[in-house]
This record gives C-alpha cells, structure tokens and sequence, in this order.
C-alpha cells in the first residue's frame, strides 16, 4: 500500500489486526529514518530532522508511516491504545514438563 497519514496507518493496523487474530503472524517495525537529500540540490520535502519509520507487515500487505518528533507523543499514545485493544488474542507459551530423575533410580 506504500505511505499513509498517521490517522490511515492506524485505521489500516487496526484492521489488519482483525485479520489476525485467528492465524498468522503481523510484523511491526519502528526504527530511525533520515531522509537524505535529493538528485540536483533540491530541498527533500520531508526535511533534514530524523523521523521515525513505522512499518506494518501482514503476508504480502504492507503498510507504513512516517513520523516527525514533534508528533511522536501524540502519534505514540494512538499507537499504544491499538496495540493494548489488540493483545488480548496472544497464546501464553507452553512451558516445557522436565522430568525429575530422582537419585535412588539412577543408582
């Protein structure tokens, strides 16, 4: 789907999760991203300040957004309400029963 506005990306995430919640797996990556500058000296519209990559990724679909540092808090506080409203649907892990040899039989 390629870039989405930050209210997009969250309305798609959300609806992604749906999707989810009975199999398979959803893939969801933050890091740091510094636009570098355009071919020719032309001014890149995104700026020069670093902003954060968000990218979601369901099979073949994927989704992301970009996000200013000015907007993080704001953008964060959206972003955490989904993921808390969605991870309810998670299976605990299976612990693993270890046998317990006892002395006496090892003798």
């Amino acid at each position: 789907m390629g870039r989405l506005t930050h209210d997009g990306f969250l309305i798609e995430l959300d609806k992604n999760f749906s999707r989810v919640r009975n199999s398979g797996s959803l893939f969801i990556t933050i890091k740091r991203y510094e636009p570098k500058p355009r071919k020719g000296g032309k001014p890149n519209p995104e700026g020069n300040e670093p902003l954060c990559l968000i990218r979601a990724k369901l099979g073949s679909n994927a989704i992301s957004t970009v996000v200013a540092q000015k907007d993080v808090a704001k953008f964060h506080t959206s972003f955490e309400a989904i993921m808390k409203g969605n991870m309810d649907g998670l299976k605990k892990p299976e612990k693993e029963k270890k046998k317990k040899e006892r002395k006496d039989e090892a003798k």
